[in-house]
């Protein structure tokens, strides 16, 4: 995943204690999915997902906003084209890829990268007064409302509906466009934004991202750790790793439609301290024992990385496609 970062703006709020919280605010033009890392007793405790439309404010945490180090982090919605956005940190802290979740044990994924976000840092002051907010922004430094806006056109331009420019303006091309859209979809007819044709347009993108990307799919007995290598330019790879797949679970690796006729996979399978790697590689890339992405434009070892051998496989001219890692692909423990 591509980390993009992007100006956070800081607002602290003078309220009394009987009205403290901490809220969230979106002034972007992506819908998000955002987290809250912050002290709980003697523990560090996550909370989310919270869905945050464009332009949508939402508070998190109830309680009292002390004093002290809070940790934010957002990405946004599977169904907005392009690289995975985000706006994060330096700190891992432990998530649930899906649902709700309140984590009060940080050492629940040590082992699993997938369950990782890096969020960043956020110094709540005295003057506070108990409440904060965070606001996730963009360059464009968009209002609420122009956010919502904008948030809008993007949507409607990640289903390839013509609205111009994203850029916050509720002109006649965009009124348009959503006038079209809420006939379509059987919506209360109007040129208006609200909340019932975001959450619409959200649903639709997510639908029609989940069917595209490249998926891998563990059908072994053991878990496998998996990486990728993908051509960027002509005769140009970059690798990165690492997912780990559970038995009979599958992973989106790769996000959107295909543009590749061709990617490299690579799986091992850990047993104690020995490695079992994926057989029939044809093409060697650089790895590494942590979360990597690498470019095979210098030597492995000119990047303090190690080499594996990466299997070919063939897609032709898919928008998706699928791996599975079988048994028989794996080199074979020893024999008893």
């Amino acid at each position: 995943m591509r980390i993009v970062f992007l100006s956070i703006f800081l607002l602290a709020l003078t309220a009394g204690g009987a009205n403290a919280k901490y809220s969230l605010c979106n002034k972007t033009s992506y819908a998000l999915s955002a987290a809250i890392g912050y002290v709980d007793s003697d523990r560090l405790a996550t909370r989310g997902w919270w869905r945050l439309r464009p332009g949508q404010c939402k508070v998190v945490l109830t309680e009292q906003t002390n004093p002290g180090r809070y940790f934010v982090y957002a990405e946004a919605i599977p169904g907005h084209k392009g690289a995975l956005r985000t706006w994060s940190g330096d700190t891992p802290l432990c998530v649930e890829n899906f649902g709700f979740f309140n984590l009060r044990n940080q050492e629940v994924c040590r082992d699993d990268p997938l369950r990782q976000r890096k969020f960043f840092t956020v110094d709540v002051t005295e003057k506070a007064g108990g409440n904060w907010q965070t606001d996730f922004a963009e360059a464009s430094n968009y209002t609420v409302y122009s956010a919502e806006v904008a948030g809008v056109q993007r949507l409607l331009s990640d289903l390839d509906r013509k609205v111009g420019r994203i850029d916050g303006a509720m002109g006649r091309t965009t009124q348009q466009a959503v006038a079209a859209y809420r006939r379509e979809k059987g919506l209360t007819e109007s040129t208006s934004i609200d909340d019932e044709l975001i959450d619409a347009l959200i649903e639709e993108a997510n639908a029609h991202e989940a069917k595209l990307g490249f998926f891998y799919c563990n059908k072994t007995d053991d878990p496998v750790w998996s990486a990728i290598a993908e051509e960027i330019e002509d005769e140009k790879y970059e690798s990165k790793g690492w997912w780990k797949i559970e038995p009979g679970d599958c992973a989106k690796i790769i996000k959107g439609e295909l543009e590749r006729d061709h990617y490299y996979v690579y799986g091992v399978i850990e047993e104690g301290l020995s490695e079992r790697p994926i057989v029939g590689g044809g093409k060697a890339f650089c790895i590494n024992a942590v979360v990597f992405t690498a470019k095979n434009e210098l030597g492995c070892a000119d990047q303090d990385l190690d080499e594996a051998s990466f299997r070919r496989v063939e897609i032709g001219g898919a928008t998706s496609a699928t791996f599975e890692f079988l048994p028989d692909m794996f080199v074979q423990p020893p024999t008893q």
